[in-house]
């Protein structure tokens, strides 16, 4: 919805002002805008803000003569009443904006600046003082931030397309990217790399710091897991975590406006809804459904009913069946400045927008992220190896006999799997040990860029001794692959509510007895719901998913989607074998596949490098090697 950016020289040259018009120009954003820009010496900011009423929210350009200081930011901070009474002598007020809050906060505590703001921002700070530049992410990554590092030069922009805009060059595609996109479906939180070769991702809870012509990136915060296995009286993390969930979706409805909120019926938004309709009494709150007439086993209206039906909010649907996944997919991706599986949705995206637009809201709110943060229901039961390293072994029986019982799975493979192998093998994290690569990709491809190991370790640095813990922590810092990006993230302000820090390090440091039971999944969301949910909702222990629809949006898309195939870039680049892939999809149209998402992760990918060669955004190397 916003756009920032800026380029510094590395040398006592003038900065490039044709070069940072071109780079603000390029940003791609689908609501009208307000630019402005600042260009001094050797440095260049600027910033595209929507034009929404609330402009204590969004991007801003600020500039402390004072202390010589311009900043560009984008985003939204959430402990201001904090930051406020600490920053009175820096001449902050309740009526200060978030931008102006960011500036004082770097010139009371420097660099470290970034530990003490909560909430979801990206910014650029030029401190003319010290001829510095400065650029941050968030610790959960909810707002992008790239950067190029060129010989006497470094640029940043909260989009990929900005980045590459002030040189008159083109890109040349990435394969390690590729290989990692094939391998995972979504961005690694531990990568730097993106689709051209040249243009790093700013990792999420990162920094860099440009100065004396040296440009280092460091690491400013550490999620950091509880290693506690259980305690006796659950009630006080409970009662805390409910106290900091309505903390978390209080402080996104921050706006002058409507609030609306997406709602699909199951846990995680139905939570998000309930308890936006108690904190937004007397604003107007609107949900936001999805539904499928003919992809039945994807529908959850009853349940989104429900939900709205008891806390009594208006309700907004969207045919599923008529927007259905993968139209319009070559058209999709050139909103996506990375590929991403979510471009198969983009039909029921583009609707969102012309709702959101047509009732003039600005924020939609999700519950996306409590998968990560409140543990699925898939999560493997890994603290059964920290009981077993502790020699807790009355213990240790007791759980695996709740898990057989449950999963009933001999006692011999959840010993091995959940607390021997985890021990031997220590894995970063392995995901649930995924399969082997899918036969439809070339195997020299494979083996040259090392695929079962990319699927299988995220690698981010251990910060626990506790497995399940260390888990707990990869699940969180992935959480950025799974956010919404390209076409919504640029009509609408979209916030997380499981994404609050608080709220983050809090479920990190709970007791596993609270965020794993065997046949009960999300126990400390569930609990902590008990009284604001329906009591129906709050019960329900399946949920719906989007494979019905996508294997209909298959069917009704199959002779685009040959087309597609037939000019494939992956087969060409010797990532994916023709016949094989061919089959696979032949299989899925059928209504079958092994892995469904990987299909579509390959289509989008597939579709974004063709949609980028088309343009002539992107230089191709011809083969895999």
């Amino acid at each position: 919805m916003n756009a920032i950016g800026g380029l510094c020289r590395l040398d006592p040259g003038p900065v490039d002002r044709d070069a940072l018009r071109r780079m603000q120009d390029a940003a791609q954003l689908l609501v009208s805008c307000r630019r402005s820009s600042w260009a001094g010496g050797a440095v260049g900011l600027f910033c595209a803000a929507a034009s929404v009423d609330d402009c204590s929210v969004g991007a801003e350009l600020v500039r402390d003569a004072r202390r010589r200081c311009v900043l560009v930011f984008d985003g939204r901070l959430d402990n201001r009443r904090e930051l406020t009474a600490d920053l009175r002598s820096y001449g902050i007020t309740a009526e200060s904006r978030d931008a102006e809050l960011t500036l004082a906060a770097y010139e009371a505590w420097g660099d470290d600046a970034a530990k003490k703001l909560v909430g979801d921002y990206a910014f650029g700070l030029w401190d003319g003082l010290r001829r510095r530049l400065l650029c941050v992410r968030d610790p959960l990554g909810v707002r992008p931030l790239y950067f190029l590092r060129g010989k006497d030069f470094v640029s940043f922009a909260t989009q990929l397309r900005q980045v590459w805009a002030g040189l008159r060059e083109t890109p040349t595609i990435n394969l390690e990217f590729i290989a990692d996109r094939v391998a995972h479906g979504v961005d690694r939180a531990d990568a730097d790399i993106t689709p051209y070769c040249g243009v790093s991702r700013l990792k999420p809870a990162h920094r860099l710091l440009a100065e004396q012509g040296r440009v280092r990136i460091e690491r400013y915060w550490e999620w950091c897991a509880g290693d506690g296995i259980s305690v006796p009286d659950q009630r006080d993390y409970v009662e805390e975590f409910r106290e900091t969930f309505f903390e978390a979706v209080e402080c996104r409805m921050r706006s002058n406006g409507s609030v609306w909120s997406d709602l699909s019926g199951g846990l995680d938004s139905s939570s998000v809804v309930s308890v936006a309709a108690e904190n937004g009494r007397g604003r107007r709150l609107s949900t936001l459904s999805v539904v499928f007439g003919e992809s039945t086993l994807s529908d959850e209206r009853e349940w989104a009913d429900a939900v709205a039906r008891v806390q009594g909010v208006e309700q907004q649907y969207i045919d599923g069946d008529i927007h259905h996944p993968l139209s319009l997919l070559r058209d999709a991706v050139g909103y996506w400045d990375e590929p991403h599986a979510a471009a198969a949705f983009f039909a029921v995206h583009q609707e969102y927008g012309r709702l959101l637009g047509k009732g003039g809201v600005p924020t939609l709110l999700t519950g996306i992220g409590a998968e990560a943060v409140v543990m699925s229901k898939r999560q493997s039961p890994l603290y059964l190896a920290d009981l077993l390293r502790a020699g807790q072994l009355r213990r240790l029986w007791r759980e695996l006999d709740r898990w057989q019982r449950v999963r009933r799975t001999p006692l011999s493979n959840l010993a091995w799997r959940y607390c021997l192998r985890p021990l031997v093998t220590r894995p970063q994290v392995s995901y649930d040990w995924q399969p082997e690569t899918h036969d439809w990709i070339e195997r020299d491809f494979a083996r040259r860029w090392e695929l079962n190991a990319r699927a299988k370790y995220g690698g981010m640095p251990s910060t626990s001794r506790s497995v399940a813990g260390q888990w707990h922590v990869e699940a969180v810092g992935r959480i950025t692959g799974f956010l919404h990006r390209g076409y919504l993230e640029k009509a609408c302000d979209i916030r997380y509510p499981f994404l609050h820090r608080p709220l983050v390090e809090l479920a990190l440091a709970a007791p596993w007895n609270l965020k794993i039971v065997p046949g009960e999944p999300k126990p400390l969301l569930r609990r902590a719901m008990r009284g604001v949910l329906p009591e129906r909702i709050r019960r329900r222990t399946l949920d719906a998913s989007t494979g019905h629809a996508v294997y209909a949006g298959l069917r009704k898309e199959w002779p685009a989607l040959e087309e597609l195939v037939a000019s494939s870039l992956l087969i060409d680049l010797g990532v994916v074998n023709s016949e094989r892939f061919q089959a696979a999809l032949h299989l899925a149209r059928q209504g079958h596949a092994s892995d469904l998402g990987a299909l579509v992760s390959a289509l989008t990918l597939d579709a974004w490098l063709q949609n980028a060669a088309h343009k002539g955004d992107a230089a191709w190397v011809r083969s895999a090697a």
